[in-house]
């Protein structure tokens, strides 16, 4: 097997990073809205960014088998709100950290719209970067979908604006 070029796999782990912490975050922000449209869209948010996780996890255990990885996998297949505290960036705790303070939809989806940004503009990036085609593609298709949350939220937004 060829060897596999070190900023494929961080970019891999980055995206996984992101992927998780999105999920744990609209998991944790649905818990925190008494607005039954919003929490709907905060779960479906949540499971497509698992959905990216498992776009990744495939493209990674392809390229090498990692026992970190699947350890991630298994996590996110556990009822509740999975404990991935040692490997979510510090934003991302703090980003939790201010869904549980507040209970506005209004702060909500602008952490929301945040977190997706930050998620496009990484894969977006790695898109660029990538050395493969199949990389480059996987990039892509994730920074659209993120681009789509993007727009969803936007939506949501002007309803509580």
């Amino acid at each position: 097997m060829p060897s596999v070029h070190p900023n494929t796999l961080l970019a891999l782990s980055a995206g996984i990073q992101s992927e998780v912490a999105s999920y744990v975050f609209y998991l944790e922000a649905a818990k925190h809205t008494d607005r039954e449209d919003l929490r709907e869209l905060l779960h479906k948010l949540a499971y497509e960014e698992k959905d990216h996780f498992h776009t990744l996890e495939r493209q990674h255990h392809g390229l090498i088998r990692s026992e970190k990885w699947i350890s991630t996998a298994d996590v996110l297949k556990r009822e509740g709100l999975p404990e991935v505290e040692e490997d979510m960036a510090v934003e991302h705790k703090e980003l939790i950290d201010a869904v549980r303070a507040t209970s506005s939809p209004a702060e909500l989806l602008d952490i929301a719209y945040r977190l997706e940004e930050d998620a496009h503009n990484l894969f977006a990036r790695e898109a660029a970067r990538a050395t493969t085609d199949e990389a480059k593609k996987t990039f892509e298709n994730l920074a659209r979908f993120e681009k789509g949350h993007m727009a969803v939220i936007k939506d949501m937004m002007k309803k509580y604006a």
